[in-house]
């Protein structure tokens, strides 16, 4: 169980660690308001969707939660484009960004600790598990900030590159979870490559968190990924002439 607990929440985590590092990349000689400006929507987005969880979830025909955090998903990414398009608001915007994303992060790690088989494990076991998971997910983001400082400064379109996977990333989460509440019509199963490169596997893992990599994408998803994609990085490319 304690196993569990670290993959469950290096899987919840990791992706958020990854766009923070990718924004702080960005935004790291005001990186203190940019941590201001995370930290108070992040928590109170938290507070009340965990407050509101039960209601929320059994709103649209037990639908509410899942649409809510599609919600989210696109949030994200709409207020990345915006952060890159308008200067002026790339600093809380992008930070509401992560804050969008930390919200869906907080409220599935609160899910998992009050769920009743939780109580096989004990208040030690959980925060062991907990540690490891942050502590693993953090490491990978100090690495990524240092990996993605030398690619901006080598070639600065590699930094656009990077944001506009991890926003289209979003986008990717955002179609999953409107195909499963029939929001959204999947469409033809476009390719299979699980048997070369597992979602469970450390680089589908990995990807997973950083691109949204789908072993098994319906034509719906790809689609609005690649659009979404094309999106965003245009708006950085238009960010780096304006610079």
């Amino acid at each position: 169980m304690l196993i569990n607990t670290v993959l469950m929440f290096l899987r919840e985590l990791l992706p958020l660690c990854i766009l923070l590092a990718t924004l702080l990349v960005w935004h790291r000689v005001l990186w203190r308001q940019f941590a201001l400006y995370f930290a108070l929507p992040s928590l109170l987005l938290l507070s009340v969707v965990s407050l509101k969880m039960v209601w929320i979830s059994e709103q649209l025909d037990g639908l509410g939660l899942e649409l809510l955090y599609s919600l989210f998903y696109l949030s994200c990414f709409i207020l990345l484009c915006v952060s890159a398009l308008k200067a002026q608001y790339a600093l809380w915007t992008s930070a509401l960004a992560a804050a969008c994303l930390f919200s869906i992060s907080g409220s599935n790690l609160l899910l998992y600790i009050w769920l009743p088989t939780q109580t096989e494990n004990t208040p030690a076991d959980l925060l062991l598990g907990a540690a490891l998971g942050v502590g693993i997910g953090a490491s990978i983001a100090v690495l990524w900030y240092y990996l993605l400082t030398e690619l901006k400064q080598w070639r600065s379109s590699s930094f656009a590159l990077l944001l506009s996977l991890s926003g289209a990333r979003q986008v990717m989460m955002a179609s999953a979870l409107l195909i499963q509440s029939d929001w959204l019509v999947a469409g033809p199963q476009l390719w299979q490559t699980e048997q070369w490169l597992s979602e469970q596997s450390e680089l589908g893992f990995f990807l997973q968190a950083l691109m949204g990599y789908e072993a098994t994408p319906s034509l719906s998803q790809v689609l609005s990924y690649l659009l979404c994609f094309v999106v965003l990085f245009w708006c950085c490319s238009l960010m780096e002439r304006k610079r």
